[in-house]
């Protein structure tokens, strides 16, 4: 990094410790991550363990792909999943086993090749997302591993922000909303005409799975053991004759589409 790119990035974080605190704080936190890693577009998600996902803020990226995210794809998002399966902050790329409705979709569509990711620990049961994206090309290991080195620095800074806030603070107006995703979790009617050879256990670990629960939130609220969810699993996708979630996604898509 340049003499200029060091000044320019100290003023950044000075800014950052200055804006803790304050409505800034968000966009002031973008800016010094963005001044480390080259980048086209910065969409901002806060993510929670029991409501659907806050769009926060963005920068060159589309008010149309951010409703899209909130009213379809979310779900999808291998980030949000993975927030909610292991709730471990730190530094995240894209990976290749990403649902395909995520990457042959809504990244297609919101033409992104590339995407980074820096999960901070943001209130009970929330992280905060700050994602990096590329138009062309991909990152590399040297840029991810400059985002890690900056890591402890970027969390405590947003640590203490998040110390300031009032209990069950959120950073936008959005209204919050629980439970299963319409588009994403069919109700049993709906299962019944698209996989009738399913049980009502099994379309219940079903809808689950299409609202984006992991094996052990699916257990945790089924009050099952998660060997038990596996089993039934295993069961729902031989009588289904597919072998992976993404084939379920793409059944249910494909039944909804040809009805609409």
């Amino acid at each position: 990094m340049s003499s200029l790119a060091e000044a320019a990035q100290a003023q950044a974080l000075a800014a950052a410790i200055d804006a803790v605190g304050s409505d800034a704080h968000v966009d002031r936190l973008v800016d010094v991550i963005g001044g480390l890693v080259p980048h086209d577009l910065v969409t901002v998600v806060r993510y929670s363990l029991s409501e659907r996902p806050e769009f926060v803020t963005h920068r060159n990226y589309s008010d149309a792909m951010i409703a899209a995210y909130l009213d379809r794809y979310y779900p999808h998002d291998p980030f949000y999943r993975q927030w909610r399966e292991e709730q471990r902050p730190g530094v995240v790329r894209l990976q290749a086993a990403a649902p395909v409705q995520y990457v042959s979709e809504f990244l297609v569509q919101s033409v992104i090749t590339d995407e980074l990711g820096v999960l901070l620990a943001d209130g009970p049961g929330w992280c905060l997302g700050i994602f990096l994206d590329r138009r062309k090309g991909r990152f590399s290991p040297a840029e991810m591993s400059r985002l890690e080195a900056q890591y402890p620095v970027l969390a405590a800074l947003h640590g203490l922000d998040t110390r300031s806030r009032q209990p069950n603070f959120r950073r936008t107006a959005q209204p919050p909303v629980t439970g299963q995703h319409p588009a994403q979790s069919p109700g049993a009617a709906a299962q019944d005409r698209v996989w009738p050879s399913l049980s009502a256990r099994e379309r219940d670990i079903v809808g689950l799975i299409l609202a984006g629960h992991p094996t052990a939130g699916i257990a945790a609220k089924l009050g099952l053991a998660r060997g038990t969810v596996k089993n039934h699993r295993r069961s729902i996708y031989t009588k289904l004759d597919i072998t992976s979630e993404r084939e379920l996604f793409l059944q249910y898509l494909d039944a909804t589409r040809r009805r609409s």
